[in-house]
């Protein structure tokens, strides 16, 4: 009977052991022609300076190794470090917004590419109208999820199976996580690093060197109210 005790006890701590997952190390960026800005600098930059004190790395992906230019022209973009063929092994792949969420969804290699690696990863995420490429690739099927207020009718309207949460400053269903209005992407990342990466101190002091106030309560929204957004449940 001890031995047996101490069997289940033994086991009870393997099964916590490895019941926790493994923290993320390897993201990607998945840069979209015409992408806001903010959508994808704003993490950026917080999870480079997690880097520096972390075991992370950081990847653009794109369609080509072209020079993916934001909305506003050729004066900012990313370059790729990869491309969508050479499908670089990532935890974690984020999809930025703005008008080229609006063009990627009519862009089938995009969308290829964003349902064959959904399975590969331990995190997907969107900021802003990325959440339409979500939809649009059925990773938000019967998921809860949230995107921009002053784009929400548009959105809705692109993702009918998806179940769209109005007053969120983002949403997480199991691994996939989605964020409001672009600087909500930004609160996205730094919960992320503080519980997905396991290190509120590190997320903190990113914040704190780029001087940036964190918003910390996901259901934080007045935006929803300015833009007369209203929760959108899934039509299947």
């Amino acid at each position: 009977m001890v031995r047996f005790s101490l069997w289940c006890i033994l086991a009870a701590t393997c099964t916590a052991a490895t019941s926790t997952p493994p923290l993320p190390q390897t993201i990607g960026i998945l840069a979209l022609p015409k992408f806001v800005g903010l959508d994808a600098y704003g993490p950026i930059e917080l999870l480079n300076l997690a880097a520096f004190s972390s075991n992370l790395s950081l990847s653009i992906i794109g369609q080509t190794l072209d020079l993916v230019s934001s909305s506003v022209g050729n004066t900012s973009g990313l370059i790729p470090s990869y491309t969508f063929d050479q499908d670089p092994k990532i935890d974690v792949l984020i999809i930025p917004g703005g008008p080229a969420s609006r063009l990627a969804i009519n862009n089938p290699e995009v969308i290829a590419y964003v349902k064959r690696t959904y399975p590969k990863l331990q995190y997907i995420m969107s900021i802003c109208t990325g959440a339409q490429v979500l939809a649009r690739a059925g990773v938000l099927d019967g998921k809860r999820a949230t995107t921009n207020k002053f784009s929400w009718k548009e959105m809705v309207a692109s993702g009918p199976t998806v179940n769209w949460v109005a007053h969120a400053r983002w949403v997480i269903d199991n691994n996939i996580w989605t964020s409001s209005g672009v600087t909500a992407g930004m609160d996205m990342i730094h919960h992320f690093i503080t519980t997905a990466l396991r290190n509120g101190t590190l997320a903190d002091r990113a914040a704190n060197i780029l001087e940036y106030e964190v918003h910390r309560d996901p259901s934080f929204d007045p935006f929803a109210d300015i833009w007369g957004a209203t929760d959108a449940p899934a039509v299947m």
